[in-house]
This record gives structure tokens, C-alpha cells and sequence, in this order.
């Protein structure tokens, strides 16, 4: 959590300079602002609520006192706040703000005093039991993967539920670095062509829909090699269905304006929804060790088909504004774990292949 603040208050990290006319002796005063964003103060407050709480919980784990707890988890996130601030100073794309360092205060005490509430009230004890009961205790890693899965459904993809399409950026990159090595005092000469902007042809329908199909079935399948077998499996599943329902409708909504934000239900992707159940099926009955494999099998083809849609214009457009951090000020964030998801899954799959699997409790 920590480094995703970081990542988000100091981004492009470039420019990094002094600015002319500053005093050092004055650097440390933030300046308040006179206009106002309603929507970036709101942002500020609940983007350190999770800091806060995070914070004050760990410590409280820890076997902390809970006030200290509570005290040190607003202090730490108030300096951590600050220092960003600062540091933003030396950015000539950032802005500093006292404002903003209130808000992220703010935001922090409000996560603190969340997790004292809900540390009085029982409910971190029966989330731990609950987690314990369902989930194994490996399966924190794939826990946290379903987690950043909504988030990474707001990104702009070719394809409903379209992950991992970074081979392009990642073509781009390597081209961009081979150009600046120093080749031709080796002897070598390269003639580097970058490539087309839309090489592929059209994709058959049936192609499309089973890539959106198997998009959509990777988080169960992740969750189903977390629990045992059985009838259980299927209360994650209808939850990981509107949360891919909900965030298709948000990311089409983001990208295209709240009156399109049904768009993205084509009758291909109807259809992909739809063949998603039975395909669901078979993750119901089988091994954990098993739905890994399939869960593999379900990823690796889903990215191969993925790669073969074309991007439209549309695509093209939304793309370049979130890489230029349209999405709430991540600058990019959700864009990056909609790239990297597919295969930090798959390294946890693969991960949970080779570990032995204690046996689960049964629920009565």
C-alpha cells in the first residue's frame, strides 16, 4: 500500500530539480491553495483511509496497544503524507498543498479509527475466522489477486475482461532501448521497424466471444484452487459475477460517459457470459491442484486470443489518456495491474503446483 501512495503522489518521477527563486530555509512550508477541486479533496481523504487502516491494523496485530496503535497509525500516515508533499517540490509536473496534506490526514484518521471500531466490535475476529474457515492459510495471495481484479477491469481493453495486452508497450520499450545501446561501434547494425499499428486481422466471432469467456472465468478459477471442493466454490463464483458486471459497467462508463455505460453487453459478450456457466461448472468438483492447472490453461489461452483482437481508435484514445493518469490521479495504476494480472496469477498458480496442501476443515 505503501508504495502504491508513493507511486501515485511522485509520478512521472522525472524532472526532478529545484526550483528557481526557493528558499530552503521556506521549502518545508506548504503553500494553501486558492482554488478549489472538490473531486481531488474527496480523492485525498479516501485515498489514506486504506492507510490508516492497514496501518493501525498491523500494529495492532503486532500486539499494540489499541490507542497506540491508533495514535502512531495517523502520525505515520501524517509524515508519510507530508514528506510526499514535500517531495512533489522538486517535481515540476506536482503541485504541493497544504490542502492536500489535510485531506490525506484526514483520510488516515478516519482508517484508524475504522479499524479501532471494528477491532471492538469483533469484526477483524470474525473476517480471521471466516478467512479461516473458507480460504487456506497460502491463499493470501490469491486473495489479494482477487482483490485488485475490479480494479484492474477499469483499465480501457480490446476485449471485455481483455488482461495482460502489454506486448505492444513491452515491443515499444525494447525497441526504444536497443536503439540507444551502442551497436554500431560493435559492428552490428540493426534496422529496427516498429511495428504496425494494427497488423492483426478481424477475429472471428467465435474467438471473440470464448476470449471474453475465459477472461471472465480466471478469477474463479484462481479462487477455486484457494477452496476445497465443493458447493461452497459457488458463493465466490455469483460474487465474482457482479463484481464483473459492476466493473465492466464503471470501466465502460469511465471511458465512454455514464450514457453509454451498457455499451460493453454486445450479443458476442452475452453470449460469453452465458457460456461462462457452464465452463464454471467443473471448478465446482475439482482438486485444488486441478483448478490450478485448468486455471493456467484458462489464462495462457485467454492471453494468446487477446492478443489477436485489434485495437480500434477508440481504444487507441483511451489508452493514451490513462497512461497520462486519466483514472483519479493513479496515473496509469489500474492500467499496469490490468497488464501485469494474468501473470502475477499465473506465478501464484504455478507457485500453489509445487506446495503441499494441508487439508481444509469442512463447514457444518
Amino acid at each position: 500500500m505503501l508504495l502504491l501512495v508513493v507511486y501515485a503522489s511522485l509520478y512521472p518521477f522525472e524532472g526532478w530539480q529545484w526550483p528557481a527563486g526557493l528558499d530552503w530555509r521556506t521549502a518545508w512550508q506548504l503553500p494553501w491553495p486558492r482554488w478549489r477541486d472538490r473531486a481531488d479533496e474527496w480523492l485525498n481523504v479516501l485515498g489514506y483511509v486504506p492507510v490508516g487502516f492497514l496501518m493501525t491494523l498491523a500494529l495492532m496485530r503486532r500486539g499494540w496497544s489499541v490507542f497506540i496503535a491508533l495514535l502512531v497509525g495517523i502520525i505515520a500516515a501524517a509524515v508519510l503524507s507530508y514528506c510526499m508533499e514535500i517531495m512533489q517540490t522538486l517535481l515540476p509536473r506536482r503541485v504541493p498543498s497544504l490542502r492536500d496534506w489535510v485531506g490525506n490526514t484526514t483520510g488516515a484518521a478516519m482508517g484508524s479509527v475504522l479499524a479501532l471500531l471494528m477491532h471492538f466490535m469483533g469484526w477483524l475476529q470474525r473476517m480471521r475466522r471466516w478467512r479461516d474457515r473458507w480460504f487456506t492459510r497460502d491463499s493470501a495471495g490469491a486473495l489479494v489477486l482477487l482483490l485488485l481484479w475490479p480494479a484492474a477491469l477499469l483499465a480501457p481493453s480490446t476485449l471485455p475482461f481483455g488482461l495482460g495486452q502489454c506486448w505492444d508497450e513491452i515491443q515499444g520499450l525494447v525497441l526504444t532501448l536497443m536503439r540507444h545501446l551502442p551497436l554500431q561501434h560493435l559492428g552490428w547494425s540493426l534496422e529496427l521497424v516498429a511495428p504496425a499499428a494494427n497488423p492483426r486481422g478481424l477475429p472471428s466471432a467465435p474467438a471473440q466471444m470464448l476470449a471474453i469467456a475465459l477472461g471472465a472465468l480466471a478469477p474463479v478459477a484462481l479462487c477455486s484452487a484457494a477452496l476445497a471442493p465443493g458447493l461452497r466454490r459457488a458463493v465466490p463464483m455469483v460474487v465474482v459475477a457482479v463484481v464483473a458486471f459492476a466493473g465492466m459497467t464503471l470501466s465502460t462508463a469511465l471511458n465512454f460517459g455514464p450514457p453509454h455505460a451498457w455499451s460493453w453487453l454486445t450479443p458476442t459478450a452475452v453470449l460469453a457470459c452465458l457460456l461462462v456457466l457452464p465452463l464454471a461448472v467443473p471448478f465446482l468438483l475439482l482438486s485444488r491442484r486441478w483448478c490450478a492447472v485448468l486455471g493456467l490453461l484458462v489464462l495462457a489461452v485467454a492471453v494468446a486470443l487477446g492478443a489477436q483482437m485489434p485495437s480500434g481508435a477508440y481504444h487507441e484514445l483511451n489508452l493514451q489518456s490513462w497512461e497520462q493518469g486519466r483514472f483519479i490521479r493513479f496515473h496509469g495504476l489500474s492500467l499496469w495491474v490490468a497488464w501485469l494480472w494474468p501473470y502475477m496469477t499465473m506465478v501464484w498458480l504455478m507457485m500453489h503446483l509445487t506446495e503441499r496442501h494441508p487439508t481444509l476443515p469442512t463447514i457444518r
